[in-house]
């Protein structure tokens, strides 16, 4: 599996870029920064996307997207929760913005198909066995578990205190998440429902416990101002669990497992 980590942080400036990954060139994992990270080669590789929560960071350039496939002739799924989908076809794909991609070019072809996930049940992307499964955040939202058969990522998207609880559904070789404050903005991740290192490492024991071994991580979705202690923090996780824990860059490239 090549995983491309295209944005890691929550707030958008020159310097950085809202959160947004691509497995193996086809299936996108939320579409924040994704049409100002690919060119349109890339782009039009894609053949589908997950997507975690309906937050404007995780969901924005489905818009964009849509106007760089319209003359593609290729339909792409789309995939969410009902209140995620919800979101998009009503206030991003309605027609309002720009042709409304989930009917364009035609009902039949059209650029993107909307299909809901049911939680904890299997499913079939393209060549990968995912499952969804319910995360904490402040509006409902899903990770998903991404199998290609020979390795099995876990996105958790947007969670916080809490994360723990997904387990019971699944067994990842690598977690691909989220740290958005230090552990001196407790009160901040209470209030926005996001994760701290502290309760990533919550997290992360809660897993060893149950499955009896830890995944390889990859921490993104970073608030910029408390970047360098996400980091330094992070950092300290990782020693005191003897984990295997990055925190991830914009245009990372990594081969997993």
């Amino acid at each position: 599996m090549d995983l491309r980590i295209l944005g890691v942080h929550n707030m958008e400036s020159r310097e950085t870029r809202l959160e947004s990954h691509v497995i193996d060139d086809v299936l996108a994992l939320d579409v924040g920064g994704l049409t100002r990270s690919l060119d349109f080669e890339e782009q039009r590789r894609l053949r589908a996307v997950i997507l975690t929560h309906r937050h404007f960071d995780h969901v924005r350039d489905i818009v964009p997207l849509g106007l760089t496939l319209r003359n593609s002739s290729v339909t792409v799924n789309v995939y969410g929760i009902a209140d995620t989908l919800h979101f998009v076809k009503d206030k991003l794909l309605d027609g309002t913005l720009y042709p409304n991609f989930l009917e364009y070019p035609s009902v039949e072809n059209p650029v993107f198909k909307l299909r809901e996930v049911e939680l904890n049940k299997p499913f079939q992307v393209l060549d990968y066995t995912v499952t969804g499964a319910s995360v904490p955040h402040a509006v409902p939202a899903a990770g998903y578990q991404i199998d290609s058969g020979d390795v099995k990522l876990f996105y958790t998207g947007d969670t916080g205190e809490g994360l723990d609880q997904a387990w019971q559904h699944v067994s990842p070789d690598v977690l691909l998440t989220e740290v958005t404050f230090g552990n001196d903005g407790v009160e901040y991740a209470i209030g926005a429902v996001h994760l701290t290192p502290q309760y990533l490492e919550d997290a992360l024991v809660a897993f060893k416990d149950r499955h009896g071994y830890l995944p390889r991580v990859i921490v993104g979705h970073m608030n910029p101002p408390w970047e360098e202690t996400i980091r330094q923090e992070v950092a300290a996780v990782r020693d005191r669990l003897g984990a295997d824990i990055i925190v991830a860059s914009a245009d990372m490239r990594l081969t997993l497992p």
